[in-house]
């Protein structure tokens, strides 16, 4: 007989077995076809053929389903979208450097906007009605976390006790109530706090270092601010050391910032320490240029003083202590608990001197302290 090609052999009733490629852990696909007739050498399917390939086939679809089902879920699961709100008590473009230091900080992490990751900037919390504002309408978003810069880690705290708050604050935490203390803060507020007594005594230093003639300062700063006595003592007895007198004049807003600079003018005062904090912030500018007017060297904490104007800064370095605070922000998503989560002190820290406002009222900076200088302003 003559012998047919194998492509129309189909054959005799023929029993094997389908593994699943997938693995060891796929399920057993048995097929069988049944016999075939040949009818003068042709193959002849019939219809009970075609319903158990058709069977079959299914069957051997749905052990790849159930296969692909045990495989682990990250396989094949998109990654979960973190919501996340910052609150700054600045502008944005006040806050620009330093915003810069929490986006780089948090793509270090393994964050990605649009990806595994949605976060919504809002800038301005100035006066406390905007900031109360601001508070609530993050809250009412349900975010995984509220990031806050300033006071408006108050206002967020006021209203809820549950939403994770990873704080960047100016003042001492423990003494504004939101912690309990830094190594165990107890509630739902946890980050970085960028008071630290000892700097209040370098900046006195580093001024007389400069102005070494300096005999009286004028401290202002708000008396509203967490832990203000605490730095106001603590440069009361770094400038006794150092035979300098300090006058304390307590600012709450404008109005009174304008009112403290004319005081301390009046008094002969030879220098000007600002304390970062809410009220001084807003009215750098204007304590910069009352300075030069009056050739009054000035000090403060953090590098936006120098930038606008004033002579020297010595405190945090902003944009690292912002990049840090992404690594608050990932423990905390992950699961950590701020109750239990230690509030951190600075360990970075930057002398930035503004040299042209040193050639105004002709303040020759020392070579001791240009070579210490991280940033100069020209």
């Amino acid at each position: 007989q003559k012998r047919l090609p194998e492509r129309y052999i189909v054959g005799m009733r023929a029993n094997f077995t389908v593994r699943n490629r997938l693995g060891a852990r796929g399920s057993l696909c048995r097929i069988q076809i049944s016999k075939t007739r040949f009818l003068h050498g042709l193959s002849v399917v019939t219809e009970r053929d075609r319903m158990q390939r058709r069977d079959a086939i299914g069957a051997l679809l749905a052990t790849m389903v159930v296969t692909s089902a045990m495989l682990p879920g990250a396989a094949f699961a998109q990654p979960r979208v973190r919501r996340v709100v910052f609150l700054g008590g600045q502008s944005e473009k006040t806050l620009g450097d330093w915003m810069t230091g929490l986006r780089e900080g948090l793509k270090e992490q393994g964050y990605q906007k649009g990806r595994n990751f949605a976060i919504d900037y809002r800038y301005g919390g100035l006066t406390r009605e905007i900031s109360d504002q601001m508070a609530a309408d993050a809250i009412a978003s349900k975010p995984d976390l509220i990031i806050t810069q300033a006071g408006l880690a108050h206002r967020v705290n006021a209203l809820s006790k549950t939403i994770p708050i990873v704080a960047i604050y100016s003042g001492d935490l423990v003494d504004g109530g939101l912690a309990k203390s830094l190594a165990g803060p107890g509630g739902n507020v946890t980050g970085i706090q960028l008071m630290a007594l000892d700097l209040a005594g370098k900046r006195i230093e580093i001024l007389k270092e400069m102005v070494p003639s300096i005999k009286r300062l004028a401290v202002l700063a708000s008396p509203n601010h967490p832990g203000v006595h605490r730095e106001r003592d603590a440069s009361i007895a770094a400038a006794k050391k150092l035979g300098i007198s300090i006058a304390y004049y307590a600012v709450k807003d404008q109005p009174e910032l304008e009112a403290g600079l004319a005081a301390a003018v009046a008094a002969g005062t030879d220098g000007l320490v600002l304390f970062p904090d809410g009220v001084t912030n807003t009215g750098k500018e204007r304590v910069a240029a009352f300075a030069l007017q009056h050739k009054l060297p000035t000090v403060s904490g953090w590098d936006i003083y120098a930038m606008a104007g004033g002579l020297v800064t010595y405190g945090p370095h902003m944009r690292a202590s912002f990049r840090y605070l992404a690594t608050y922000v990932d423990r905390v998503l992950k699961g950590g608990d701020p109750a239990t989560m230690p509030i951190e002190l600075p360990t970075i820290f930057e002398l930035v001197v503004n040299l042209k406002t040193a050639r105004a009222p002709g303040v020759k900076v020392p070579q001791t302290v240009l070579i210490r200088t991280d940033r100069l302003i020209e």
